[in-house]
């Protein structure tokens, strides 16, 4: 089996007459062209050039397959040129909801990134907590999902997008101004930020660490203040307001609100992914899978 690359290779040197000038042409080294070369002859167990002096000249064999080669070559250029300007041509709508809290960050890439591809797409961002979101993609509201928590997984297909830790963490400041914290069952009677009166995050992250009878004392948390916005919950910590969960791709953002560290260092923290996330039973649509590929093409360099 040849390799296109090498074939390409091939083509520019039979049309120079030289390396030197295929490898100018080219932007490769000498070297390197000859290299591919050699692989070719190799690969085919053929003669195809003859050289004289600096000048290289194709034997019967090789005239017989540049010409193939080129052919072939020409088509594939062709094809490609056709799916990129089908690609750029694409137009539509497509709804991809997101939950805010675990992937704000994530949007602006993903909006500039498809939309350099598809100038002509809309994109519309839903933002839902993970009941509401599950529904919209459910009831097809929402097209494409990037989702953490599903209750009817069998539905769905998905692809992990990304994955971080949530720490649980404080201000410098606002741990000197407490007694040291030396168990897990301390946390109860200190400030405490959330997401929820549920203290979700608290729950997972003590079962993680086979706290399961601290999971029971939450219930008598009395010091404690809930927002949605996970942004307001990071700042309200580096305010030194309490302790509560920070991401870990937040952590060593710049702030001049305070030195963050972890509460229990020792302690594991949380794992959270991020799945692509789109219903199994739907009706066929270019744009979609369009879509739907372009976050799983850019999937592993988030995982």
């Amino acid at each position: 089996m040849v390799d296109l690359n090498k074939l390409r290779t091939f083509t520019v040197v039979a049309k120079e007459g030289s390396i030197t000038k295929a490898a100018e042409r080219l932007y490769r080294t000498q070297p390197a062209i000859s290299a591919q070369l050699k692989d070719i002859e190799e690969d085919t167990k053929l003669v195809l050039f003859e050289r004289k002096n600096s000048k290289i000249y194709l034997t019967k064999e090789g005239r017989c397959l540049f010409e193939y080669a080129q052919e072939r070559i020409n088509e594939i250029d062709a094809v490609v040129d056709c799916l990129r300007n089908h690609r750029q041509n694409l137009e539509g709508s497509i709804r991809l909801g997101v939950q805010f809290e675990v992937t704000t960050y994530l949007i602006p890439d993903i909006v500039h990134e498809f939309k350099k591809l598809h100038p002509k797409v809309r994109l519309e961002i839903i933002g839902l907590d993970h009941h509401d979101l599950e529904d919209g993609l459910l009831n097809n509201k929402v097209d494409v999902g990037l989702t953490v928590l599903l209750k009817q997984p069998s539905f769905f297909e998905k692809k992990a997008f990304y994955t971080f830790e949530r720490s649980l963490v404080a201000s410098a400041s606002y741990l000197a101004s407490l007694p040291p914290i030396k168990k897990y069952a301390d946390i109860i009677d200190q400030e405490i930020i959330a997401g929820s009166s549920r203290l979700t995050d608290f729950r997972v992250w003590l079962k993680k660490n086979g706290q399961n009878q601290v999971v029971k004392q939450l219930d008598n948390v009395s010091k404690l203040v809930t927002v949605k916005e996970r942004e307001t919950i990071h700042s309200l910590i580096r305010k030194g307001a309490g302790m509560g969960f920070f991401d870990s791709f937040k952590l060593n953002e710049p702030s001049d609100e305070g030195e963050i560290i972890p509460v229990l260092p020792e302690s594991k923290p949380i794992t959270i992914t991020v799945d692509i996330t789109r219903r199994k039973t739907r009706t066929q649509n270019v744009l979609m899978d369009e879509f739907h590929e372009f976050l799983l093409e850019r999937a592993s360099n988030f995982t």
